[in-house]
């Protein structure tokens, strides 16, 4: 009997010995990950292989074995012969350093004029009138016939007249009232990854990334700081993987920007005179020196104001997974989330607006919970080509989000929603020649602050795939495919609402805003529905990419908010409707391997084409403000784009003429009109990579084409007489504005601009306001930007260290628009949802940086 025992080892060991010897070579594993197998390597952490054998002795029989290096462990065990091979365990290190070192400067800016003088027109004759007179326009005479002493005078930074050539160093003649610096940027992380490995699968894992940055931004004495921290790690125990993440981050503004502090500062410093020096000297006594008692000096509001905004937040997750059994597997997992925001947003005592200064501190906290539970099961059909599986995921949420100011007000918000995903997912491929993929699905949306729950939201996805002239050098590939999603959903507690206060503002007493009021709740609303439908072709080869696809996306139940008797209200308002095609096109060189100094280049073109339109807009809301100010604002119409900007407009006949007043000046309808629409015909890219040797040289433009925005900026700096355009007019005499007059007769009644025989009210641009004509002041928005320019060189290393990559780029470098202003694309006050108005935005920057990357 022990013969046959040891006849069957060494049998058993000729037959594996092949193997053996194999496994010494260093090849390329492809690791398995069939469920089968994964049962089979989770069966019993020891590794062993069980052979049942024919009744052995009770005297079990222990050896062992050997092929070249490999040693084999052979027992015996319960009747059964147990071999077993040493766990092969390696670990594995990587990572990275990456140091970043930019410079920005502000983009353009609107044109200023620094051609006259602080002063109006008095007694026939212009007139210079300096700040303690509290003039606030700078209609007086041109600098170059003002004079004192035989000389052009300003003001220096202490209040006091002095002669030209003084001014502490200054040029006297004119000051440009400029806060911008060039502002600088240092950022730099660090990354280390672990990964522990058996027996060719990774079983375990640890990772680490830090950095942070340091900015002085292109506002002076505003600053930016941020830091972040996440750590990472995973086990794989038997048939148990285990991961979890917990993630830092902080950041620390010398100023927040939410009640456009910033954009004042701005405004204050280009409406500032030319003849008066702003300064850092910005004190006289107590109070503030500015140019009129209305008015700021930019110095005043930035430095010592004890403003600051700071931000923490930390997230912890955590993942169990049950591996492959029975074809299925199983996933659980929970994180949470807690950030926390406090912010002073105050104005010192003596603040045009705010005379006795204001103390506004506001502190917010969001958290957030989530738990998802997941199955994945594959389904068999025993049919050669087909791979099917089911997928059932449900996400329970909790969220709360908390915000109180002092003095003020405190709000208080909490959701607990519950989402069901069903899925079947499955493809067939006949022959490796056409594929076919058919995914449906249905969700389920529960929520304790919407009104209606949706147990009906599918989604479909159908792809059919075929490889063209196969035979061909050049294959080709064809795909059609066609897409319907369903979902439901709502707005985000952690998302202010406050900007709706700016509506009760009208542009002139802008210095007056502050946002401190929420909206009362998020509850008794019904959820957002969203359906979408793509249909499109894309075409594939070894160089070349083409695709069209044209899609439509309905909402409907969308809410914003709206005052209501003094309390601001989430209503469900409207349902729009947004369609387009989306073109792109690719071309490549094949990728050469690294080293080749052969060049190899890649070209990418997108195009994109859209239209949106309010389907409907809901009882009594039709053309409500949704941002904005009260005189100027995006709206709600029904028939239009979402979000048309509306406000002041010319008086018109039936024929559309402009109606022509008895003084000879343009008449201003009573009520306000849909005067622009801020959406682009379409937007295009542009991008292109050439690559030779180890370098590499990357670059994108963009191109917008069509819409409109509302240039408030340039009405204020028209009415105080600051822009370039009232400079270079003011001068203007006997003009007729094209029209026709009240009597249906063309205008013929010539005017002067600004006539000093006249009081300064009547002139071209003080007649009508500090916002002016809103319609007059709405511009093209096309723009074309040289968005990014990247020169990057690899060097590869054979040692401790992989890669050390050097880039030196630039963003936003040029920018070509018709636009009489700042960059068309930057928001009002920071306000995401504020597309079309412009009024003091600040400017965008081109930014030159150099960045070093280090892998190991």
């Amino acid at each position: 009997m022990n013969s046959k025992i040891y006849a069957l080892k060494y049998l058993l060991l000729f037959l594996l010995v092949p193997s053996f010897v194999l496994a010494q070579q260093n090849l390329p594993v492809t690791p398995l990950t069939s469920g089968a197998y994964q049962r089979l390597i989770h069966a019993d952490s020891t590794g062993e292989l069980l052979m049942p054998v024919a009744p052995l002795p009770t005297v079990p029989v222990d050896g062992t074995l050997s092929s070249g290096t490999q040693k084999l462990h052979v027992r015996t065990l319960n009747n059964r012969l147990l071999i077993s091979s040493p766990v092969a365990r390696f670990l594995l290190i990587s990572g990275g350093y990456s140091a970043t070192v930019a410079l920005k400067t502000v983009n353009r800016l609107p044109t200023i004029q620094t051609t006259y003088s602080q002063g109006r027109s008095m007694n026939g004759n212009l007139a210079w009138q300096g700040p303690e007179t509290g003039e606030m326009f700078s209609y007086g005479p041109a600098l170059s016939g003002l004079e004192f002493n035989g000389q052009p005078y300003p003001y220096d930074i202490n209040g006091k007249l002095v002669a030209a050539g003084t001014g502490n160093g200054r040029h006297a003649n004119a000051y440009t009232g400029n806060i911008f610096r060039h502002a600088s940027l240092f950022s730099q992380s660090f990354n280390l990854n672990t990964s522990l490995q058996e027996n060719g699968l990774v079983s375990g894992y640890f990772n680490i990334r830090l950095g942070h940055s340091t900015e002085q931004t292109f506002i002076q004495t505003n600053n930016n700081y941020n830091k972040n921290l996440q750590l990472s790690l995973g086990r794989t125990v038997k048939w148990l993987r285990i991961a979890a993440d917990w993630n830092y981050y902080g950041e620390q503004f010398s100023n927040s920007n939410r009640n456009g502090f910033l954009n004042r500062a701005y405004q204050q410093a280009i409406l500032t005179p030319v003849t008066f020096d702003n300064g850092q000297g910005y004190t006289l006594g107590a109070g503030q020196r500015s140019y009129g008692s209305q008015a700021d000096n930019p110095w005043f509001l930035l430095s010592d104001n004890n403003n600051y905004f700071r931000a923490r937040e930390q997230r912890a997750a955590l993942m169990l997974e049950r591996n492959a059994y029975r074809q299925v597997i199983y996933r659980i997992s929970q994180s949470y989330e807690n950030r926390t925001e406090n912010s002073n947003e105050g104005y010192k005592p003596g603040t045009a607006g705010f005379p006795a200064g204001l103390e506004l501190h506001r502190n917010k906290t969001d958290r957030l919970y989530l738990l998802k539970a997941e199955a994945i099961g594959k389904v068999l059909y025993g049919i050669y080509g087909l791979d099917s599986k089911w997928i059932i995921h449900d996400i329970f949420s909790e969220s709360k989000s908390d915000i109180s100011y002092q003095p003020g007000a405190a709000y208080a918000y909490q959701r607990s929603t519950n989402e069901i995903n069903v899925r079947y997912e499955t493809s067939w491929t006949e022959h490796w020649r056409w594929r076919f993929d058919l995914n449906l699905g249905n969700k389920i949306y529960l929520s304790n602050t919407g009104t209606t729950p949706h147990y009906f939201l599918p989604d479909a996805n159908f792809a059919v795939t075929h490889p063209l002239n196969t035979s061909a050098r050049t294959p080709w590939e064809l795909k059609l495919f066609s897409t319907f999603v369903q979902s439901a959903g709502e707005l985000p507690l952690n998302r202010s609402l406050a900007y709706i206060n700016l509506l009760q503002y009208r542009t002139r007493d802008m210095a007056k805003y502050n946002p401190v009021q929420e909206v009362a709740n998020f509850d008794h609303l019904d959820p957002v529905l969203r359906r979408e439908w793509t249909n499109g072709v894309n075409i594939y080869t070894n160089r070349l990419n083409f695709g069209v696809s044209v899609f439509m996306k309905d909402v409907e139940h969308d809410p914003f908010p709206v005052n209501d008797n003094g309390r601001l209200l989430l209503k469900n308002m409207a349902d729009h409707r947004t369609t387009g095609i989306d073109v792109e096109a690719g071309f490549n060189t094949p990728a050469l391997k690294p080293g080749n100094k052969k060049l190899t280049t890649t070209h990418t073109l997108s195009l994109s084409l859209y239209s949106n339109k309010v389907t409907r807009v809901y009882d009594h809301y039709n053309y409500t403000p949704i941002a904005g100010f009260n005189d100027v604002y995006t709206t709600l119409v029904e028939g239009q784009p979402l979000g048309v900007i509306t406000g002041s407009a010319w008086l018109r006949d039936a024929a559309g003429n402009r109606l022509i007043g008895p003084d000879g000046f343009p008449m201003v309808a009573k009520t306000q009109a849909v005067i622009g629409n801020p959406t682009p015909d379409f937007q295009l890219k542009l991008s292109n990579t050439i690559q030779w040797w180890r370098f590499a040289l990357n670059a994108e433009l963009d191109w917008k084409q069509g819409g409109q925005r509302w240039n408030g900026t340039r009405a204020m700096l028209d009415y105080y007489g600051r822009s370039g355009q009232s400079a270079a007019e003011r001068n203007t005499v006997g003009y007729v504005f094209p029209g026709v007059q009240l009597n249906g007769q063309p205008n013929n009644i010539p005017v002067d601009f600004y006539n000093p025989s006249k009081p300064l009210q009547e002139n071209r641009w003080v007649r009508y306001g500090p916002a002016g004509v809103a319609e007059d002041y709405i511009e093209k928005a096309s723009c074309l930007r040289l968005n990014t320019l990247k020169l990057s060189y690899r060097q590869p290393f054979r040692h401790v260290f992989r890669e050390l990559t050097l880039s030196a780029y630039g963003n936003n470098l040029l920018l070509w628009t018709p636009y009489n202003g700042v960059d068309p694309e930057q928001y009002l006050f920071d306000q995401s949802n504020t597309t079309g108005l412009d009024f003091f935005n600040l400017p965008s920057v081109k930014t030159f940086g150099f960045n070093v990357s280090l892998q190991f």
